[in-house]
């Protein structure tokens, strides 16, 4: 049986790519998107969204969500996504219109309408589900699972121990964390395993589809501004996580005791993985370790035969 999931998003060249893997898979059943602040406004992500998904010809609404983050300001649109997010791609108008609810109004009735058996996969910041959570009480009992695209359990990327998501957000991140959902942490520390060559890129990405046009740019954007940071090779950290959201089984993960490094200063918005064998902390958060990278380019590589021309 398909499992139900809302797909929580702020594309994002690798939330596009996620997206991509979604539509094409025959394991869930997407309700609909939701749409954050992150990688660009959230007019900008929303519109990407749309287009989107009319791109891989979904057939799902999309949900506008928040504009910035509960407690904080929001940081500045990095430029690893380029100036319209999707790495200067130019995408066709989705004759789609938005839908009328805000996102975690959106969320709820999914959630109760599904009785417990929903699950959520977040590849921005969590803003969105922390404004569910707050406003309906009762919210946390619908919801089966959490996979999210944040975090580590080792270095960051924003900051040296903190992930842009959770970063993003970090008060969002721990109150998801406080409400005790199930959460699967699909962390840096996990996506960096499947960090591939262009060889591998062009692999799994050369196949025709009638989107190759829009893929191209978006990914050599991407390549291009990974490798001038230093990075060699590439890592699509959304799609990653989305595979493992559809396979879980490509994952190597362990319950661990997980919480949000809320003091300003270089350690704000760290996730802190306690990994000790005698820690007395509440286990909370399955924590990814690594990704079966055959299989993750598998999928990839299904993914985009499944659209092939």
């Amino acid at each position: 049986m398909k499992r139900r999931v809302i797909i929580d998003c702020d594309p994002g060249i690798d939330d596009a790519i996620a997206l991509m893997l979604a539509f094409a898979s025959s394991d869930i059943d997407i309700a609909f998107i939701t749409t954050c602040f992150g990688n660009n406004t959230i007019q900008q992500t929303t519109e990407n969204a749309l287009n989107l998904v009319n791109l891989f010809g979904g057939n799902v609404d999309v949900y506008k969500g928040a504009e910035n983050p509960l407690f904080i300001d929001r940081r500045p649109i990095p430029e690893f996504h380029g100036p319209n997010g999707i790495g200067g791609a130019t995408l066709e108008t989705s004759p789609r219109k938005l839908g009328e609810d805000y996102a975690w109004d959106a969320i709820y009735k999914e959630a109760v309408a599904c009785n417990g058996e929903l699950s959520i996969i977040t590849l921005g910041p969590l803003t969105n589900i922390a404004i569910a959570l707050f406003k309906y009480e009762d919210l946390a009992k619908y919801i089966k699972e959490i996979v999210v695209m944040g975090g580590s359990s080792s270095f960051g990327n924003e900051q040296p121990y903190s992930e842009a998501n959770v970063y993003s957000d970090p008060y969002a991140f721990q109150a998801v964390l406080n409400a005790k959902i199930k959460v699967r942490m699909v962390g840096l520390n996990a996506t960096e395993t499947t960090r591939m060559t262009f060889d591998e890129m062009k692999e799994i990405f050369d196949l025709k589809t009638s989107f190759s046009d829009k893929l191209a740019p978006m990914l050599d954007h991407y390549l291009r501004v990974q490798n001038k940071y230093g990075e060699e090779k590439l890592v699509i950290h959304d799609a990653a996580a989305m595979a493992v959201a559809i396979k879980p089984e490509i994952a190597v993960s362990e319950i661990l005791p997980v919480s949000v490094e809320l003091t300003n200063g270089r350690m704000f918005g760290r996730t802190v993985v306690d990994i000790r064998l005698h820690s007395q902390a509440e286990k909370n958060v399955d924590v990814v370790k690594s990704i079966d990278f055959e299989a993750y380019k598998n999928m990839l590589k299904q993914a985009v035969a499944h659209y092939s021309a």
